[in-house]
């Protein structure tokens, strides 16, 4: 039994599509639609001599890739992870362990969950041991204000 290639194309194509369901990041479905593209142009009379299909595999993944992907992760996440990740953070208190002095104006380490951090305020100086709040994250930096009552 003799399989065409654009039967094999379809399949790989399929294949990847389904084996997306278990990734969620969008990459194995734009591989497996370029496959199965591919596999639909051969079924068309695309050549399959000199690495044509190959080649159009190739740039149907790229375009769909870079191109559809980017749009779709905007659409379908939105700004939902960004929000999100900082939930954590804002608003807590946390306790300075060093740094907010002369040596190091506006910038120290402050305890959160059992972890020290680097932080910054523009507040020039905290004493040690003051309870402050988080007012936002730069990375692993945190920004820290005021102290409370």
């Amino acid at each position: 039994m003799d399989i065409s290639a654009e039967y094999v194309w379809l399949g790989v194509g399929f294949a990847l599509i389904i084996a997306e369901v278990t990734m969620g990041n969008f990459i194995l479905f734009f591989l497996g639609l370029a496959a199965a593209l591919t596999g639909v142009a051969m079924w068309m009379g695309l050549p399959a001599e000199n690495g044509i299909p190959y080649m159009l595999f190739a740039a149907l993944a790229l375009v769909l890739l870079v191109g559809v992907r980017s749009r779709m992760k905007l659409h379908l996440v939105g700004d939902s992870l960004q929000g999100s990740a900082d939930d954590d953070f804002v608003g807590k208190e946390v306790s300075i362990t060093s740094g907010f002095d002369d040596v190091s104006p506006g910038r120290g380490r402050v305890s959160y969950r059992g972890a020290d951090w680097n932080a910054r305020s523009e507040q020039v100086a905290f004493s040690p041991g003051a309870i402050i709040k988080i007012t936002g994250r730069d990375g692993n930096t945190l920004i820290v204000n005021q102290e409370t009552n």
